[in-house]
């Protein structure tokens, strides 16, 4: 009688050392829910830090932002999102589909100056970090996002090119790094 009532004792602390074994799993730490993903939506109603506002902010509004120049003059500064040019990808390395979108800016001249956003995906709001200046009159090909990188087709000016009309087509790639966006190769 005396064995069973070591086997059973046995068999007791088995299962205690078994369940303590299983409770950390079962009643630890979940792995937390990634972050609600970016849209285009999302985008186009951003702030946007830039050097053209009054106040250094663009903030969208369904992908424009305007801005009168001097007040009574019909010009004004225009940043908008340059149609259908964005991409999603991850940026930061943390696993999450960050964004690049393209904006161009007009401040009522001839000029029309495109530039290269990089957008974080903080928490599933988008957080500009970084910017890089693709041109006057650059038109657009296509905007990638891939292994980190963004990459740029687009048509730029050759020497002898007028303002009016790039010719030169060119492939730009980026890395963020940190609060820049570094050209780490570029082909015309």
């Amino acid at each position: 009688m005396s064995s069973f009532k070591g086997f059973r004792f046995k068999l007791g602390m088995l299962t205690l050392v078994l369940l303590s074994l299983t409770l950390p799993v079962a009643c630890g730490p979940k792995t937390p829910e990634p972050p609600p993903p970016l849209t285009v939506e999302m985008l186009k109603n951003a702030e946007y830090p830039s050097e053209w506002p009054a106040d250094g902010v663009a903030k969208l509004t369904d992908g424009e932002y305007q801005e009168k120049i001097v007040p009574g003059a019909a010009s004004k500064l225009i940043i908008v999102v340059y149609p259908d040019m964005h991409a999603f990808g991850d940026l930061d390395g943390d696993g999450v589909d960050d964004a690049a979108v393209i904006l161009a800016t007009s401040a009522g001249g001839s000029g029309t100056f495109i530039s290269l956003e990089a957008v974080i995906n903080d928490q599933g709001t988008p957080k500009h970090v970084a910017s890089a200046e693709l041109g006057d009159r650059a038109k657009i090909e296509s905007v990638v996002i891939e292994s980190g990188q963004i990459t740029v087709e687009m048509v730029t000016h050759g020497p002898d090119d007028p303002l009016c009309c790039p010719t030169v087509e060119a492939t730009q790639k980026y890395k963020l790094q940190g609060d820049t966006l570094v050209q780490i190769s570029g082909q015309d």
